[in-house]
């Protein structure tokens, strides 16, 4: 069976998409699937052939949608969509979001199935396999990342606001695809307390070292969330602010703000307040630990493959969103 991937990846848009598509597509190709992943470099991309196409990008719209829907009528259309953008002209909605289920999704024709939530978070494996980490009576080291590209260039403002606030040690990750300019910057501030490393292969082993963590609002509050690594976020994208107010509302992480107004004295009011008690942080720990699934990747794949499935042998109607909850 083949599979079809179609996602974006840039400075400006970030890392998050192909990222989690990626893992997707691996959970797809444990399962017998060859899969196939394009983007827009790639366009006009032919699906015919493909039984599965799975689409995660800003830059359709929904005539693109319907319209491949139309030249592909065997295929299985899945789009995963953070915010409900589209009027889904689709077979299957995947939505990992914590806050997956307090939005409206339009549809056209007949209603998708919907797998929504952090029992479908796409999740590498090196955090599938990680422990929690031990919430200790003192706060002394924070995890810093903002993606793997950083797209506003924020990592040096977090750090210059955070370095030297109490004395902690600053984890710094700076991503593969983050701008050399930010880069010589935070490396320039790397000292005793303010370790910085650049793209590292196990960014678990970083993170499963810190108390706490200081990160944006995107795929990543996935992975600080399956290690239960208490939060605050920056958000740095309009699609991220939804995702903060929610984790912000049901005690799973803190939030200080937006990048576009940072305020440098309301993100050390956010860090202090979880680094002096240890007890808010067990509670945000526990809360994360209970909101995603580790497995969700292999969740979403054989939920997936299970429509397919049930699709061609004609079974499809009788079944619902709770029938795929692997």
């Amino acid at each position: 069976m083949k599979a079809a991937v179609r996602t974006d990846i840039s400075t400006t848009i970030g890392t998050g998409h192909l990222a989690r598509m990626s893992v997707l597509a691996s959970a797809l190709r444990n399962r017998g699937c060859e899969v196939h992943i394009f983007t827009g470099a790639d366009e006009p991309i032919d699906y015919g052939g493909y039984a599965i196409v799975v689409l995660d990008s800003y830059e359709l719209s929904d005539s693109y949608i319907s319209s491949l829907r139309r030249r592909n009528p065997g295929s299985l259309l899945v789009c995963y969509d953070d915010n409900a953008y589209y009027e889904y002209d689709c077979d299957v909605v995947l939505n990992a979001n914590f806050h997956a289920s307090e939005l409206e999704f339009r549809t056209r024709g007949k209603p998708p199935v919907l797998l929504l939530g952090g029992h479908y978070a796409l999740l590498r494996d090196e955090f599938r396999d990680a422990s929690p980490i031990a919430i200790k009576p003192e706060a002394r080291r924070i995890f810093v990342c903002f993606g793997g590209s950083d797209a506003r260039g924020f990592t040096p403002k977090a750090v210059e606001a955070l370095r030297g606030f109490g004395g902690v040690a600053l984890e710094v990750v700076l991503g593969a695809y983050t701008d050399e300019r930010v880069d010589e910057e935070v490396l320039g501030m790397g000292s005793e307390l303010v370790r910085v490393t650049k793209a590292p292969e196990r960014i678990s082993d970083i993170m499963s070292k810190c108390d706490m963590a200081v990160a944006a609002g995107g795929v990543m509050v996935y992975e600080l969330a399956a290690l239960g690594l208490p939060t605050v976020t920056v958000t740095q994208a309009e699609n991220q602010r939804l995702s903060a107010s929610y984790l912000e509302r049901k005690g799973l992480m803190r939030n200080a703000g937006d990048w576009s107004g940072f305020d440098p004295e309301r993100l050390k009011a956010e860090v202090s307040a979880l680094m002096g008690d240890a007890n808010l942080r067990k509670e945000a720990s526990s809360r994360l630990l209970s909101a995603v699934d580790k497995n969700g990747a292999v969740n979403a794949a054989s939920a997936i493959l299970k429509i397919y499935e049930d699709r061609h042998q004609g079974t499809e109607e009788s079944l619902c969103a709770a029938d795929y909850k692997i």
